[in-house]
């Protein structure tokens, strides 16, 4: 089944939540459009986006694309809109992958990664900033690898990548590859249990791209000296 599909069958219960959604078919390409409204804590509506979601062929193991339509977000990249294609930068390419791995419900995308995605926009319009902003391109990546890792040692990262592409099981109870001192079940198991989830290929896939960055060519030279 094509991911068209699979979308549509997926629309249903978000408009049963999100009764302000409609459905459409746009140039063969199923969506679903309307108000997303951000409530506070007590329920009451902190702000209100006009948004569109596009379906994508191989959804759902990618995130369909995202579309502010009420022009309230300038579009460009300091805003976390592509300038190109118009569509919203919902996480940087590993986190996507990591989440669509096992496959995403359309439901589950506006809870999550929407709602959190314009909840940052409010925060940056009432304070200038976002909030745990990640860069973009390359050191967006690294910062997904930092943060995942709990380390900014690029060296860290890359032996704990090919710990699991070599599928070298580290004891619970060893000290950590990280130097930290602490046994590993209490330091980076739970960092390898994500990044194991996925296919070998795409292991590698982080690891090369790892390699390929500026941070890492510097943090080598650097070595070298």
């Amino acid at each position: 089944m094509n991911g068209y599909k699979i979308f549509e069958q997926h629309v249903k219960s978000v408009i049963e939540k999100y009764k302000e959604f409609s459905f459409k078919i746009e140039d063969g390409i199923p969506c679903i459009f309307g108000s997303l409204n951000l409530t506070d804590e007590l329920g009451t509506i902190e702000d209100t986006y006009q948004i569109e979601i596009k379906a994508e062929e191989n959804y759902p193991y990618s995130f369909p694309l995202v579309f502010e339509t009420g022009s309230r977000i300038p579009k460009n990249f300091d805003w976390h809109i592509f300038e190109q294609t118009g569509n919203c930068c919902i996480a940087s390419p590993p986190e996507e992958i990591i989440i669509c791995n096992s496959g995403l419900t359309l439901l589950s995308f506006i809870d999550n990664q929407v709602k959190n995605y314009f909840y940052s926009q409010i925060f940056r319009n009432q304070n200038g900033y976002f909030l745990k902003e990640r860069s973009h391109g390359n050191k967006g990546w690294i910062e997904f690898f930092e943060e995942t890792f709990m380390t900014d040692n690029i060296f860290n990262i890359e032996f704990g990548l090919n710990q699991i592409i070599e599928g070298k099981k580290i004891d619970r109870v060893s000290i950590c590859f990280c130097g930290s001192g602490k046994k590993y079940r209490k330091c980076h198991k739970k960092s390898s249990d994500i990044l194991s989830k996925l296919s070998l290929d795409q292991v590698k896939f982080f690891l090369y791209t790892l390699r390929e960055t500026n941070e890492y060519r510097l943090a080598k030279r650097n070595l070298m000296r």
